[in-house]
């Protein structure tokens, strides 16, 4: 298990590993989707999936969506076309 950049993520063969060691049946990407969109509590926990990975929200805060920041091309873009006068 994976914990980076504030999230918690594990491999789908992880969760079939512990799924396994408690005794229950084998879980797959399909097994786990299906869980996903059926259990609302599972959506409150999860913040992405795909066939390889969950990642799980570290705190409410996951539920905002982040910012992307403005790297330095972005605001040397935007002063150009704030100093543009065009034709006069």
């Amino acid at each position: 298990m994976l914990k980076d950049r504030g999230m918690v993520e594990f491999s789908i063969e992880q969760l079939d590993q512990y799924m396994q060691n408690i005794g229950e049946k084998s879980f797959t990407y399909e097994t786990f989707k299906a869980a996903y969109d059926t259990d609302p509590r599972i959506q409150e926990i999860v913040s992405d999936f795909n066939k390889e990975m969950i990642s799980l929200k570290d705190s409410e805060m996951d539920d905002l969506k982040r910012r992307r920041k403005k790297s330095k091309d972005d605001v040397s873009k935007m002063a150009k076309r704030a100093t543009k006068v065009g034709d006069i």
